[in-house]
């Protein structure tokens, strides 16, 4: 067992552990000084920021740390790995500057709390995707499950009438 966290409130919210025994935990920071080295982000950027954390299989190490998030509150729900290593990561976003890529199925937000996904490569240092998903309302992705081919399957909820059921 061990501790996971800066000086502020931080909250774990999923774990996954790969086939060597690392374990990927993914959540919300409201720390500054919450650990995040080596990876895609070592700034918090708004009140909450997601983030995923990647311990050893000690629990000794963390091999990295990043946060995830834009100018308001950002949150991973649940968290997965495929067998390369790369950590995907469901949760929510209010901010209107989540780090969407570029060929992002959605770049921008479209109400006031939007599903997100995001793909981290497995050495934690870049965003392989990162989108909003949702529609006019409030959209949260609570769970995620990786297919053979790398696709991401989430479940949450939305109280959009136009969320996207179609890409």
């Amino acid at each position: 067992g061990t501790y996971l966290g800066g000086s502020k409130l931080d909250q774990g919210n999923d774990i996954v552990v790969d086939s060597v025994g690392a374990a990927f935990v993914t959540g919300y920071a409201i720390s500054d000084d919450f650990p995040a080295p080596n990876g895609y982000d070592s700034s918090h950027n708004g009140l909450e920021d997601a983030f995923v954390v990647k311990l050893s299989a000690s629990g000794g190490a963390v091999e990295y740390g990043t946060f995830v998030g834009g100018n308001a509150n950002d949150r991973g729900n649940s968290i997965a790995i495929d067998g390369a290593g790369a950590a995907y990561v469901a949760g929510y976003s209010l901010s209107n500057t989540f780090p969407a890529q570029p060929s992002s199925y959605d770049r921008d937000p479209n109400g006031l709390s939007d599903a997100v996904v995001f793909k981290l490569a497995p050495n934690g240092k870049s965003l392989s995707y990162a989108t909003y998903l949702g529609g006019g309302a409030d959209d949260v992705a609570e769970a995620i499950a990786i297919g053979s081919q790398g696709q991401a399957y989430l479940a949450g909820t939305t109280l959009s009438a136009n969320f996207p059921l179609q890409g």
